[in-house]
C-alpha cells in the first residue's frame, strides 16, 4: 500500500540523519584533530538533500489531491495506485576530504510506474468477466428455441331467462386452453442483437369449426380432443423499424380489448410495420396487413350452386374472399409517468357475402373444408349482423369498410401497500361507410391495478356498443357478445387477483342486451332480436404461464 506524504518525509529525514550520524560519521570526542569546518559543509549538505526532498513531497501530494478528486467514486487506496508514477529515493555513499565518508546530497532517480516501484503480491487467475459471460450467454440463446405457453381452466355459466323474443339459455360448463409457443431467431450479426429473421409457431388446443376460440369443453365422452397450428410466421427484419411478415397471424391493429376483434381469431396473409422512433420512447408506426380468407377456386358458377343464395350470377367466377387493414399508430410520453397512445385504421372487406355464406348449411363445406382436408361438423358459429332474409346469405350492409380510431391514457402507477397500482382509460369507436343504418360501435373503460405477483389486484370496467352493421360478427369478441358478435350493448367487469407470476386468477361477468329487430318492410334481420331478458355470462379461470 502506498504511504502518505508524511510518512514518506518521515522516513526521508531519518535515513538522512542515520547516514549522518552512524558509524561512519567522525567521532570528535575521540579526534579532536577534525576539522570543525567539515563537519559544517556537512550539515549544510544535509540541510540541501532535507529542503529538496520536502519540495518533491509537497508536489507528489499536490498531485495526488488532484487525482483523488479526478476519480470520486473509487476507494482512497485504488487512487494512491492509479497515481502512476513516484520518487525512489536512493542515498549514496561518497568519500569526503581526508579520505572520511560523507553523505553526499540524496540523489532522485526519474519517476516510475507503481508497478515497477513496489513489487506486487501473487494474485490468483483472473476469473470470467461479466463481459465474457454475457456473451456466451448470448451465443447460447441464439442457437436455442424458446419455448413458452399457457394453460387456462375456465368456468363458464350463461343465463337467460325466457320471454316472447328469445327462449331461456342456461349452459354451465367447464372448458380448457392448452398453447405453446417456439420462436427461434435467425442469422444475427455478432455486432447487434437483432436477427435478420423471426420464425413463430404456435399449437393450440382448436375445436376446427370454431375459429373464434380455443376452448375445450369438459365433455365428449372419452375422445380426444384436436390440436392445431394456431400460429405459424416468419418475420424479416431487413432494416431498422421496419418488420415484414408471412404466415398465419393475429389481426393486425387486434388488442384484447374484445371490440373489433375476439383475441383467439387468427389470419392468414401477410402484413408490414415500420417504426420510427423519436425520442423519449415516443414513437410512430405506419402498419398495412393483406389476408387472403377463401379460395373457392369456383370458375363457372353452375346451376343449384349456394353460391346463387350470396348474389353470386350463374355463370359468374367466384374471386377470393379478403381482407386489407391499414393505419397509424402514435405513442408518447405526456409526464414521466404518463403515456398517452393513439391509433387510426381503415378496414376493407372483399366479398364479405363468402363470410356469411361459410354461416349457412349449404355454404360452409364449400369455403371452410379444403384447407382442413375434411369436412366440418357444422358452419361457422357468431351470426350477428344484419342480412337482407331471415337466415340468409346476404348482409344487409353493401360491405364493410371500416373505419377506428381510438385512444389510451396510461399511467405507470402508484404503490399502495407494498403493490403498484397502474392505471389506464381507454376508448374506441368505429364506422363502417358502407352500410346506411346501425352502422356505428364504440367502446370506452378503465382499469386499476396489476396481477404480477402474490397479493396484487386488477379492477376493470368497459362499456361496449356494437351495431348490427358496425363489422363482421364472425370475427369479433363471443364472450362480449354471447349468441350474436353484434348487435348487443354490454356492460363488462373485470376483477383478477395475481397469485404469483405464473398464476393469476381472473373473474368477468357479461352483462348483456340487445339493439334492433328485424324490420321485414326494409329486408333488414337479424339473428337475436333486442327485447329478449338480460343475458348475464360469468367467467372464473386459472390461468398458468410458463
Amino acid at each position: 500500500m502506498m504511504k502518505s506524504p508524511k510518512t514518506f518525509l518521515a522516513i526521508a529525514v531519518f535515513s538522512v540523519l542515520g547516514s549522518a550520524w552512524g558509524s561512519d560519521t567522525p567521532d570528535v570526542s575521540r579526534n579532536p584533530a577534525v576539522d570543525v569546518a567539515l563537519l559544517q559543509a556537512q550539515l549544510t549538505d544535509q540541510q540541501k538533500q532535507i529542503d529538496q526532498l520536502r519540495a518533491m513531497l509537497a508536489a507528489q501530494e499536490k498531485l495526488l489531491d488532484r487525482l483523488a478528486s479526478a476519480v470520486p467514486g473509487e476507494p482512497p487506496a485504488n487512487r494512491v495506485a492509479t497515481m502512476g508514477e513516484v520518487a525512489s529515493l536512493t542515498p549514496a555513499i561518497g568519500s569526503g576530504p581526508g579520505g572520511r565518508s560523507v553523505a553526499p546530497p540524496v540523489a532522485f532517480s526519474a519517476p516510475m510506474p507503481v508497478a515497477q516501484a513496489v513489487a506486487p503480491a501473487q494474485t490468483a487467475p483472473a476469473g470470467p468477466t461479466i463481459a465474457s459471460v454475457d456473451g456466451r450467454l448470448s451465443a447460447y440463446l441464439r442457437n436455442i428455441v424458446r419455448v413458452s405457453g399457457d394453460l387456462r381452466f375456465r368456468y363458464d355459466l350463461q343465463a337467460r331467462s325466457s320471454n316472447s323474443v328469445a327462449g331461456p339459455l342456461q349452459n354451465s360448463r367447464e372448458r380448457y386452453r392448452f398453447r405453446v409457443n417456439l420462436d427461434k431467431d435467425l442469422f444475427i450479426k455478432d455486432a447487434s442483437s437483432a436477427p435478420l429473421v423471426r420464425l413463430h409457431a404456435q399449437l393450440a388446443t382448436d375445436p376446427f369449426n370454431n375459429p373464434i376460440t380455443m376452448d375445450t369443453d369438459f365433455s365428449g365422452i372419452d375422445t380426444r380432443a384436436p390440436i392445431s397450428v394456431s400460429e405459424a410466421w416468419m418475420d424479416l427484419l431487413p432494416v431498422k423499424g421496419l418488420t415484414l411478415r408471412a404466415g398465419r397471424t393475429s389481426e393486425l391493429f387486434a388488442d384484447n380489448r374484445q371490440f373489433v376483434w375476439d383475441d383467439d381469431v387468427r389470419f392468414n396473409g401477410f402484413h408490414e410495420i415500420y417504426r420510427y422512433t423519436v425520442k423519449n420512447s415516443a414513437y410512430v408506426e405506419v402498419k398495412a396487413a393483406q389476408y387472403i380468407l377463401t379460395n373457392p377456386n369456383v370458375p363457372i358458377v353452375p346451376a343449384g350452386s349456394p353460391f346463387l343464395t350470396a348474389n353470386y350470377a350463374l355463370g359468374q367466377r367466384i374471386p377470393s374472399s379478403a381482407m386489407f387493414d391499414q393505419g397509424v399508430v402514435v405513442s408518447g410520453n405526456l409526464h414521466k409517468k404518463w403515456n398517452v397512445n393513439g391509433q387510426f385504421n381503415y378496414n376493407v372487406m372483399r366479398e364479405p357475402n363468402q363470410i356469411q355464406l361459410a354461416s349457412t348449411a349449404a355454404g360452409f363445406p364449400l369455403l371452410t373444408s379444403p384447407i382442413l382436408g375434411a369436412t366440418l361438423t357444422g358452419p361457422l358459429p357468431q351470426v350477428g349482423n344484419a342480412t337482407t332474409t331471415n337466415g340468409g346469405a346476404v348482409y344487409f350492409a353493401e360491405g364493410f369498410h371500416v373505419l377506428r380510431g381510438g385512444v389510451t391514457l396510461a399511467y405507470t402507477g402508484v404503490p399502495i401497500h407494498g403493490h403498484n397500482f397502474p392505471f389506464q382509460a381507454f376508448l374506441q369507436s368505429t364506422h363502417n361507410t358502407k352500410a346506411k343504418i346501425e352502422n356505428n360501435g364504440y367502446m370506452f373503460g378503465a382499469s386499476f391495478g396489476q396481477v404480477a405477483r402474490l397479493g396484487d389486484v386488477q379492477f376493470q370496467y368497459q362499456y361496449l356498443v356494437k351495431q348490427a352493421n358496425a363489422f363482421i360478427s364472425q370475427f369479433t369478441d363471443d364472450d362480449v357478445g354471447t349468441g350474436s358478435g353484434v348487435n348487443v350493448k354490454v356492460h363488462h367487469i373485470r376483477l383478477n387477483f395475481g397469485i404469483n407470476r405464473f398464476l393469476v386468477w381472473e373473474n368477468r361477468v357479461f352483462f348483456q342486451k340487445g339493439i334492433s329487430r328485424s324490420d321485414p318492410a326494409i329486408n333488414f334481420f337479424v339473428p337475436l332480436q333486442s327485447g329478449y331478458n338480460l343475458l348475464t355470462r360469468f367467467q372464473s379461470q386459472f390461468l398458468f404461464t410458463f
